[in-house]
């Protein structure tokens, strides 16, 4: 138990630690913002679900998790800079608004099946979800591009 506490204590931390990361890795580049939080989501999930299937403990555990949280974090302040380039003119408001509001939703309601899973004994499945969630959330990477640019194109179609 305690373990588990520490090891999601280091993910947070490097959650927040990532976030100014990322922050500084913006203002050096604004090229490839899709591939660098694409690359740093998938290496947050392959890391995940490497301590979820494989028996690694202790302090390895808590790095581990805290170089995921570290590279999820990494990838929030890129995607967060997309996100403005790809809102319509005018709307960026209503865009992060969304956002804004969707995050703390899945905050509140993705740890209901979480316990579910460990209260049915399935706690090791727990970390490998949150990969596969994590790997789903790219789905909508690609999305919000091809929707700004066919946004982006009508708009200019009809000007």
């Amino acid at each position: 138990m305690a373990l588990g506490a520490t090891a999601l204590t280091a993910y947070m931390i490097g959650v927040s630690a990532g976030v100014l990361a990322g922050g500084w890795l913006v203002d050096r580049t604004k090229r490839h913002l899709a591939l660098i939080i694409a690359g740093l989501i998938v290496f947050s999930a392959l890391l995940l679900f490497l301590v979820g299937v494989l028996p690694v403990g202790g302090v390895a555990a808590i790095l581990i998790m805290f170089v995921s949280g570290l590279a999820l974090g990494g990838s929030r302040t890129p995607r967060d800079i997309m996100l403005k380039d790809a809102a319509p003119p005018g709307e960026i408001g209503k865009v992060f608004g969304f956002v804004s509001a969707g995050l703390p939703l899945g905050g509140a309601l993705t740890p209901v099946p979480f316990g579910i899973l460990i209260d049915h004994h399935h706690a090791d499945w727990v970390l490998i979800l949150a990969a596969a969630i994590l790997l789903a959330s790219l789905l909508c990477l690609g999305t919000a591009r091809a929707v700004a640019k066919s946004g982006a194109a009508a708009t200019a179609a009809a000007e």
